[in-house]
C-alpha cells in the first residue's frame, strides 16, 4: 500500500472518531473533560483580559454520571462471575494461562472483559484481536516451556480506521479486512493491515505537523487460521457492522448541560457574595465588608456610587434545573430503584418497574459477553491447535432481579403475625424467611429440611461427666450445645 491508500478510512470512521472521543471524555473526567472545553463560550470571553473562558474552566467542577453509570451496570454484570465448563482442559497449563492472563499484561479472564466491556458500554463498542507469537515450535511441551500461547488485546474505535465485511458462500457476513493503528509516537506510526491470509505491518514517519508522511517499511506475515482474528464487542449494535451505539451516549449530553449549568451556578454565587461596585474615578471607595467611601461634596446626586448584585433567585432556578436533569439520567438508565435520594417519593409499582426494565438491559449486555467470549475461545483453539470439548460452555448470569430484601423481610413479618392460625401457611411464611436472610445454599437446605420434618431429639452427652440428655426442643438443643454438651457418638 502506498501513503495514500494507508490514509482511507472507513465512510463511518470519522464520526465514530469524533463521537467516541467525547464519550471516552465523558467517562474519565478530570482534565481529560476539561480539556475537552464542553463549557459553552461566552462571546470574546477567550479574547479578553485574563482568558475568563480558561478561569471557568478550572473553576468548574464535573458531577460524572456517565462514570456512575458505567459502575452500576458493572457491578450487576460480574455480582455472580461467570462459570466455564472446560472439560478435559481444566487441567491444561495453556488453557490455565489464557484464562488467569488473557492479555499477556497480567489481566485475567474476567478483569479483561470488564475493561473491555467498560469501554463498549462508553464508545459503542471495541474491537478484540486474539493473536499468537510467530516463533515456530514442534510440540505443545516446548509452547508451554516457552509461554508461547495466544493472547487478546482491545482496541478502541478510534484506532480501528478501516474495515471491509462480505457474505460467505452460505450467507454468513465475514470480516474481510481490517486497518489498526497498532503504535504511534511523535515521529512514527505502526499499522497493521489483516487478511484472511496474511497481515501486513507498516511503519510510516510523520511530519513536523503529525501527518502521515511516506511509507518508511513493510513487513508481511502469513496468517495461518485463514480468517481474520477480530472480534467486535458492542453490547449495543447498529444497522451498520463494525459499529455500535453508546449506552451512555444521552446521559453525556445530560451531563455536559448539568456541567455547563453549574458553571452558571459558581459564577452566580461568586458574583451575590462579592457584588460589583460602580462609582465615578473620583469617587474614593473599594469593595468589602466595613469599606469607606470618600466622594467630594459637588459631587452630583446622580453620580453616587451603587453596588451591580444579581437576583439570588437565579440560585435556586439553576439548582432545580439540575434536580431534573439527574432525575432524567436515573429514568433514561433505569437506575431510579437504586439512586433514589432521600425524600423522593417513588411507589412500589414504579420501583418494580424499574428494576424489571434495568434487569432486561443487564440481561441483554450479559448476553452480548457471552457471544464475545465463546468467540475468543474458538479464535484461541484454532490458534492452538486444540479441539473444543464437546462439553465446553460459558454461562453468564442471565437474570439480575434487584430484590429489596428488606422491604420483602417486613413484609413477609407482618404476613406472619396476621393471626392465620394455619401450620402449613406459617411453615411456608417461615421458608421464605429463611430464603431470604440466609444466603448459603446449604444452611438454606438443612433450616428447610428441618422445618419440613419438624424436630426430632438426639440424645445429647456432657464430655466432663458422661450424663445423656434429649432436648426437647431445638432452642434447648442449641442451648445445651453452647454450653459444652455434643451429640452422642460425636
Amino acid at each position: 500500500m502506498n501513503i495514500d491508500d494507508l490514509k482511507m478510512t472507513h465512510p463511518a470512521y470519522d464520526e465514530i472518531a469524533k463521537q467516541s472521543n467525547y464519550y471516552y471524555q465523558s467517562f474519565m473526567g478530570g482534565n481529560i473533560y476539561r480539556n475537552g472545553e464542553h463549557l459553552t463560550k461566552y462571546l470574546d470571553e477567550a479574547n479578553g483580559m485574563g482568558n475568563g473562558y480558561l478561569n471557568r474552566l478550572k473553576a468548574t467542577p464535573l458531577d460524572n454520571h456517565v462514570q456512575t453509570t458505567v459502575d452500576i451496570y458493572r457491578s450487576f454484570l460480574f455480582r455472580e462471575l461467570p462459570t466455564r465448563e472446560l472439560g478435559f482442559l481444566l487441567d491444561n497449563p495453556l488453557v490455565q494461562e489464557w484464562v488467569s492472563d488473557t492479555d499477556n499484561e497480567g489481566q485475567s479472564m474476567n478483569s479483561f472483559l470488564k475493561t473491555a466491556n467498560d469501554l463498549a458500554m462508553v464508545m459503542g463498542g471495541v474491537w478484540i484481536l486474539v493473536d499468537k507469537p510467530t516463533y515456530k515450535v514442534e510440540t505443545q511441551a516446548q509452547e508451554i516451556e516457552l509461554g508461547l500461547r495466544a493472547y487478546a488485546c482491545a482496541y478502541s474505535p478510534q484506532n480501528v480506521l478501516d474495515w471491509k465485511y462480505k457474505r460467505n458462500i452460505a450467507g454468513k457476513m465475514i470480516l474481510e479486512c481490517i486497518k489498526v493503528v497498532e503504535h504511534e509516537s511523535p515521529e512514527t506510526v505502526t499499522v497493521n493491515m489483516w487478511y484472511p491470509e496474511y497481515m501486513e505491518k507498516y511503519v510510516v514517519r510523520k511530519d513536523e505537523m503529525g501527518n502521515w508522511e511516506d511509507v518508511v517499511s513493510m513487513e508481511q506475515y502469513e496468517n495461518p487460521l485463514g480468517y481474520i482474528p477480530f472480534v467486535f464487542h458492542a453490547p449495543l449494535r447498529s444497522a451498520t457492522k463494525g459499529v455500535g451505539q453508546s449506552l451512555i451516549a444521552d446521559v453525556a449530553d445530560q451531563q455536559r448541560y448539568i456541567y455547563n449549568l453549574l458553571s452558571e451556578l459558581e459564577q452566580t454565587v461568586r458574583i451575590s457574595g462579592h457584588p460589583t461596585l460602580v462609582k465615578t474615578p473620583s469617587t474614593d471607595a473599594t469593595a468589602g465588608a466595613g469599606s469607606i467611601v470618600t466622594v467630594t461634596e459637588d459631587l452630583d446626586p446622580g453620580l453616587k456610587p451603587y453596588l451591580l448584585q444579581p437576583n439570588a433567585q437565579g440560585i435556586t432556578g439553576i439548582l432545580n434545573t439540575i434536580e431534573s436533569c439527574v432525575e432524567a439520567i436515573h429514568r433514561m438508565t433505569h437506575t431510579s430503584a437504586i439512586q433514589a435520594r432521600k425524600g423522593q417519593a417513588i411507589s412500589g409499582i414504579a420501583l418494580q418497574t424499574e428494576r424489571q426494565l434495568l434487569n432486561a438491559k443487564l440481561s441483554d449486555i450479559s448476553d452480548t459477553l457471552r457471544e464475545t467470549e465463546l468467540a475468543l475461545w474458538n479464535i484461541w483453539f484454532d490458534w492452538q491447535g486444540i479441539n473444543k470439548p464437546e462439553d465446553f460452555d460459558v454461562i453468564y448470569p442471565d437474570s439480575f432481579d434487584l430484590r429489596d430484601r428488606g422491604v420483602e423481610l417486613e413484609y413477609m413479618l407482618k404476613s406472619r403475625a396476621s393471626g392465620v392460625a394455619n401450620e402449613m401457611y406459617q411453615k411456608e411464611i417461615d421458608k421464605q424467611i429463611v430464603l431470604l436472610t440466609i444466603d448459603d445454599d446449604y444452611a438454606q437446605n438443612l433450616i428447610i429440611t428441618d422445618l419440613e420434618e419438624g424436630y426430632k431429639p438426639k440424645p445429647m452427652v456432657d464430655p466432663s461427666n458422661g450424663d445423656t440428655i434429649v432436648a426437647n426442643s431445638a432452642e434447648e438443643e442449641a442451648r445445651l450445645s453452647q454450653i459444652g454438651y455434643v451429640y452422642l457418638g460425636n
